[in-house]
């Protein structure tokens, strides 16, 4: 048996209903970025929300993936996150690279839109592309949440998740591996990962696969 149909005959046992599809993100590329990249940092409560709103007004889709990243070319990262006094722009030296990366790996993607264009992407990168150019700066959970806004069937990796991969399949996993295997599992079974709750990964953790 392989470790995919362990994790999936784990899943299943573990669950007494199966974690259907439910409404996903509903942010734009572009916002789903900035979203990532000022959700690196602790920040007040709220505040990240609050500022993605002010965005969305009076685009909801605040633009391109393209259009922001020449703006933000032109005017400099650490200006154009310094639009709000309170962001100190830390992690502005990852947007211009994260865009282009973004951009570069869409490009030959199908899609007829932006959106379903990055959803293809964020489907086909695996977590342990993470490590790579610029989302390297993310580390994996920032990268794991990129791909879950995007529209990937993934979870943002805790211990409970290794943990859970590891006594289904019989020997210990890091955590890119065990995220990949919960992966291919749900893609299997049909179940939202995202709709598992944390609750649910802690008591999964510690049953007996």
């Amino acid at each position: 048996m392989s470790d995919i149909d362990r994790t999936v005959r784990a899943l299943v046992a573990s669950l007494d209903e199966a974690p259907l599809p439910c409404s996903g993100n509903e942010l734009s590329p572009i916002l789903s970025v900035l979203t990532v990249l000022l959700s690196l940092d602790r920040r007040k409560p709220g505040y990240v929300e609050e500022r993605i709103k002010r965005l969305q007004s009076p685009d909801p889709g605040y633009g391109t993936l393209a259009g922001i990243r020449d703006y933000a070319a032109l005017l400099t990262p650490e200006k154009y996150f310094l639009v709000d006094a309170r962001d100190e722009g830390k992690r502005a030296g990852l947007l211009v690279p994260m865009l282009d990366a973004l951009i570069d790996g869409m490009r030959d993607l199908s899609g007829a839109s932006e959106a379903e264009r990055a959803e293809e992407w964020a489907k086909a990168a695996r977590p342990s592309d993470w490590s790579f150019g610029p989302f390297h700066g993310l580390g994996l959970r920032g990268f794991q949440q990129l791909r879950q806004l995007l529209g990937a069937n993934t979870v943002l990796p805790t211990k409970e998740h290794a943990a859970f991969v590891g006594r289904a399949v019989g020997r210990a996993v890091d955590m890119p591996e065990a995220v990949l295997l919960l992966e291919r599992a749900a893609a299997r079974l049909g179940y939202d990962l995202e709709a598992i709750s944390k609750d649910e990964w802690t008591r999964m953790a510690g049953d007996p696969a």
